[in-house]
């Protein structure tokens, strides 16, 4: 695996010389071999699921298992607050801002708010519970919740030099693999920002941005590989991720995961770690070679 590239005193900015970087080739009938072998080892972890309950394996999961490991996996529950509803109202925003439809990104997330009302009130649009949530506010509240997301919404949209992307890009949709071996196990790769490009070969592949906050942590690399892994999962075998870029919009801080067979193979060994926490040591000495290599 290609080392992580670690970007401390570059501007903002450089995040999109970051994206727009040549993909490097892989041999793409290794990493089919190696896709394959890994969906091997995910249907044991499915049988795992099938005993132990539900596994919902995400960023957030990875970071504490990696952060916390002998304290077990987080069960604090859910719920919706100006810091976790801010990603979803500031990417509706952005995506406002490309399509024409605002000038700013404090226009586009009143809009997402308004909208957010209206489908709580009208019974003739669909609903979340975050645009209950929303409704419920006081106006102080909601205020909060502005500020929120038009600081996030605002560090996402300046960072980019969005005429410059190849191709448009698709902003926020995050992906799910489901395990075709158990309901009970589902695996996120999150991006703010996936579009579509060419390797030095001339292969069809992806780039992915994730937005990242909090401290500078370790687990950044098993983070980025999941999202690597999921992503080959999901493609076909011919037309995998290319690359993963994580960035701190806070510092400026990116780093990049060029995905080969190793970087997925840390991916493997990420999910493993949090989907049996207590049973790290059955992960494959080879695969923890193959990942730390």
């Amino acid at each position: 695996m290609e080392p992580v590239t670690d970007v401390s005193t570059m501007p903002a900015r450089s995040i999109t010389a970051a994206l727009l970087a040549p993909v490097p080739a892989v041999d793409r009938p290794v990493l089919a071999r190696t896709v394959s072998q890994l969906q091997a080892e995910l249907a044991s972890l499915a049988a795992v699921a099938q005993t132990s309950g539900a596994r919902r394996v995400t960023d957030h999961t990875i970071r504490t298992t990696y952060d916390q490991h002998d304290a077990g996996p987080e069960t604090t529950p859910f719920s919706w607050s100006a810091r976790t509803a801010r990603r979803t109202l500031g990417l509706t925003a952005v995506r406002s801002l490309l399509r024409g439809e605002v000038r700013t990104p404090a226009d586009g997330v009143r809009a997402a708010l308004a909208q957010a009302i209206r489908s709580a009130r009208d019974p003739q649009w669909p609903a979340t519970t975050l645009d209950r949530w929303i409704t419920g506010l006081s106006a102080a509240g909601r205020a909060a919740v502005h500020a929120e997301a038009v600081t996030w919404a605002t560090r996402f949209w300046c960072a980019l030099d969005w005429p410059a992307l190849p191709t448009e890009p698709v902003i926020g949709r995050d992906h799910w693999w489901d395990s075709p071996h158990s309901s009970l196990l589902s695996i996120r790769s999150r991006a703010e920002v996936r579009f579509e490009t060419t390797d030095t070969a001339g292969d069809p592949t992806s780039v992915h941005l994730a937005l990242l906050g909090g401290t500078r942590r370790p687990s950044i690399r098993a983070e980025l590989s999941v999202v690597a892994l999921v992503e080959c999962l999901r493609s076909q075998a011919s037309w995998p991720a290319g690359r993963i870029i994580g960035w701190w919009p806070d510092s400026g801080h990116f780093v990049t995961v060029d995905v080969d067979a190793a970087a997925l193979t840390a991916g493997m060994v990420a999910i493993r770690r949090a989907v049996t926490p207590l049973a790290t040591v059955s992960v494959p000495q080879e695969a923890q070679k193959r990942a730390a290599a």
